[in-house]
């Protein structure tokens, strides 16, 4: 007891006692280790930040390929410190499975929307070697940290936009951000919004959208508008489309019957996330 207590001291905890600790003492212990516990956690992770190359840059292998990103919101962001803590890419269970799968071939184009700092395009990309990446992000804190990761790993035929993607080219605004998880900003359409939108549908003729073979969709509940402004290019290009849903019960049905609708069947790869693949 009295190391556990020399423990807490030294980590700034300062022990109270009230009437519950005295009935309860094991719980109040178990909760002054939990609390211990916390900040130890907190400043292993800040020695990570401190260790980062200039730049904020981590450098790590996936499989045999190097890869350089960027982490400069690390000490706060969900994402970023997720990656710092297990140096590879974010949700790398889901992309080993979508590796897996080998849906993605060297001769497409990659649609990423919702791309955040970049992981997932680097990663379709240099890992997977798709021909083009077209990342769409439409925070600007975030998107400065796309462009830096996508020129970190040599892919000068990426295409990074700063815009929304939504049902008809407009504009939009925030609905919702956390400077805690970025990636969890969500956007809505908005007539007089700050922030550019664009429907896939538009860009149908465009010269970068050409080949097209694989659509990501991770926007924070906006999938259906996205999906419902890109209905000319599914139908033309026939894309496998890799829909993240915020909720899984609630969202599901619609986005099936939607892409169901145009000759597409679910693959569950995760909780929230399916492939859609054409040919149904």
């Amino acid at each position: 007891m009295r190391q556990i207590m020399q423990a807490h001291r030294a980590l700034g905890i300062v022990p109270t006692h009230t009437a519950e600790d005295a009935a309860d003492p094991t719980a109040a212990l178990s909760a002054k280790l939990d609390q211990m516990i916390r900040l130890s956690e907190e400043a292993i992770h800040l020695q990570r930040v401190a260790l980062l190359e200039p730049g904020h840059i981590l450098r790590f292998h996936a499989g045999l390929t190097p890869i350089a990103m960027s982490l400069p919101d690390a000490q706060e962001d969900y994402v970023q410190r997720m990656m710092l803590r297990n140096r590879q890419f974010f949700e790398t269970k889901l992309l080993g499975t979508l590796q897996d799968l080998a849906l993605i071939k060297a001769t497409d184009t990659v649609c990423d929307i919702g791309a955040n700092i970049g992981s997932t395009s680097v990663f379709f990309g240099k890992v997977l070697g798709a021909k083009r990446v077209l990342a769409f992000e439409p925070l600007p804190q975030a998107y400065a940290t796309l462009c830096r990761n996508l020129e970190l790993n040599g892919l000068t035929d990426a295409l990074a936009y700063n815009c929304m993607v939504g049902p008809t080219s407009g504009r939009g605004d925030i609905a919702r951000f956390n400077p805690r998880n970025l990636g969890a900003t969500s956007f809505a359409p908005a007539k007089s919004g700050p922030v550019p939108m664009v429907a896939l549908d538009d860009l149908i003729e465009a010269e970068e959208l050409q080949g097209l073979g694989f659509i990501k969709v991770d926007v924070e509940g906006m999938h259906m508008d996205v999906l419902s402004g890109a209905k000319q290019v599914i139908k033309a290009f026939k894309p496998v489309i890799w829909v993240a849903l915020t909720n899984h019960s609630a969202d599901y049905a619609a986005t099936a019957k939607l892409l169901g609708g145009l000759g597409y069947s679910a693959v569950r790869i995760g909780p929230n996330d399916h492939i859609f693949k054409p040919g149904a």
